[in-house]
């Protein structure tokens, strides 16, 4: 059940994250076309790109980037260590990622809702709804609690059995 909400998670923020950078790179390209080829510069374009592209292809790219283990990660140490201790190290990394997440989430989302419940706009050229940038951060970072708790999840049952997880990429099938 959990890997089938994750997949999900991972297409569906996967897809927004991949429709916020590639408007961000045609708004952009044609701001710069616009601004030193004609004089005529997008005049929102910088306020569409800081308030609503770049944190939406953050947020919503990182939960699903995690998922696929296609993120950077220093593990030239715990790729050396045996299953369980590697386990042992997964565990407590995704508790670290699952707590400070969770809270990203509880804070975030009331930030959102202030902002959302006063109505608040964004002091620019376009008074742009403050609270629908706000919304991105909740949002996102609960694509990563739901992946925090899959992988710790996971690291408990290698804890427990010995196995790691099948179908998760870049890590082949080990036993204790």
């Amino acid at each position: 059940m959990i890997r089938r909400i994750t997949h999900w998670v991972d297409t569906a923020f996967s897809a927004v994250a991949a429709t916020a950078l590639a408007a961000m790179t045609l708004l952009i390209a044609a701001d710069v076309t616009l601004r030193y080829g004609l004089g005529m510069p997008i005049f929102f374009a910088h306020d569409l790109v800081g308030l609503y592209l770049t944190p939406a292809v953050f947020f919503f790219g990182v939960g699903p980037t995690y998922a696929r283990n296609e993120h950077l990660a220093v593990d030239i140490l715990t790729l050396r260590l045996p299953p369980r201790l590697r386990a042992m190290s997964d565990m407590l990394a995704a508790a670290i990622g699952l707590a400070v997440f969770t809270l990203l989430v509880w804070c975030s989302w009331d930030r959102f809702w202030q902002s959302f419940l006063r109505d608040e706009v964004i002091a620019s050229i376009v008074p742009w709804p403050a609270w629908a940038s706000y919304l991105l951060v909740p949002a996102g970072s609960a694509a990563m609690v739901l992946v925090c708790a899959a992988r710790l999840a996971d690291a408990i049952r290698m804890m427990v059995t010995g196995a790691r997880p099948a179908g998760r990429p870049g890590e082949p099938e080990a036993r204790a």
